[in-house]
């Protein structure tokens, strides 16, 4: 018997417009969909056809435009171009308006967003440790009256947040290995990853967040949602070079390097992710031509103990997709 899982959308600011992003959302809604996730970032991970919008007000805009649909970030970095100060204070002005419907996905960043914005890039080690301290101040500012705070990156004096959330907002945590998979069971509410091979999923991944999750407190044991979370761009088409030629876009995620180091000009990310052949973004993305491959695939992902899947619509027809979706492969699980 498979696991019940959950299937959401990510709006991928990288490859469409705002506006074009505000109609899909609609649409999900419309259709049954629970959950949207949606990009933060300053950069695309593609420089042709790539678009660019900012994350916050365009959750603002979704949020009020919908009625049940949550949103929540894929991911937002806290480290260098946000403050965590500021992102405590978005965030929370979000769910005071929309409660219950705001969620928080927090990581360390690509050099693309934050080299970009004016920032040096740190080490791998530092950005780990800077997204940890961040979290912590994020919490305290929400859950605290006066919060003063000195750590080793960041420090707040006197710092208020005169609106909070009525309701603590889950918080989700990017892993691509061990140590972050351990910080977000410790920390968070769930788990992010990009990570598609299964027996890393189930061998690496689920191991070291349960590590975590032991770690916390008792009475913080009962917060965890115990989510794992799989975002994969996705194609439909039941012409399979219609689905190649949309997710094409999605090359330059697909190189791991260009998470860790200082390349962060889209021109030259797009200019090393021509190397990346079709075999190998059918292999590895959710590239699919009917329902019924749809479904194997996802039930392969749900064995092996995800969660969630966040499907980065880059459909020729993205509409195409949410209706296979709502109409065959989500009652079929």
């Amino acid at each position: 018997m498979t696991r019940r899982i959950k299937i959401s959308i990510q709006a991928s600011h990288e490859q469409y417009h705002p506006s074009d992003l505000l109609e899909d959302v609609l649409y999900m809604e419309k259709k049954g969909i629970k959950r949207c996730w949606t990009s933060d970032h300053y950069m695309p991970w593609w420089n042709s056809g790539a678009s660019g919008g900012a994350a916050w007000p365009w959750m603002g805009a979704a949020l009020a435009k919908t009625c049940d649909l949550v949103l929540g970030t894929g991911v937002t970095a806290p480290i260098l171009r946000y403050h965590p100060a500021i992102v405590a204070q978005v965030f929370a002005t979000l769910a005071s308006m929309f409660p219950n419907r705001v969620i928080l996905g927090l990581g360390r960043g690509e050099a693309m967003n934050e080299v970009t914005s004016g920032n040096v890039w740190p080490t791998n080690a530092e950005r780990f440790a800077m997204l940890r301290e961040a979290i912590k101040l994020i919490k305290k500012l929400w859950k605290e009256k006066w919060v003063t705070f000195t750590g080793e990156y960041y420090w707040v004096k006197d710092s208020r947040l005169y609106t909070k959330p009525d309701e603590p907002i889950p918080i989700y945590i990017a892993a691509a290995g061990k140590q972050s998979a351990e910080l977000a069971g410790e920390e968070g509410n769930g788990l992010i990853t990009t990570e598609s091979n299964i027996d890393k999923i189930r061998n690496n991944l689920i191991p070291a967040f349960e590590k975590g999750e032991g770690k916390r407190e008792q009475d913080q044991k009962a917060t965890i949602n115990k989510e794992i979370v799989l975002f994969i761009p996705a194609s439909y088409d039941e012409d399979e070079e219609k689905s190649l030629q949309s997710i094409r876009f999605w090359r330059g995620s697909m190189i791991k390097a260009f998470f860790e180091t200082d390349i962060h000009d889209p021109r030259k990310i797009e200019e090393n992710g021509l190397i990346i052949e079709d075999d190998s973004l059918k292999k590895h993305l959710f590239l699919i031509s009917s329902a019924e491959e749809a479904i194997r695939k996802i039930s392969a992902f749900a064995d092996a103990g995800i969660t969630e899947i966040v499907l980065t619509n880059s459909s020729p027809n993205k509409q195409k997709l949410i209706d296979l979706l709502t109409d065959r492969i989500i009652p079929s699980l």
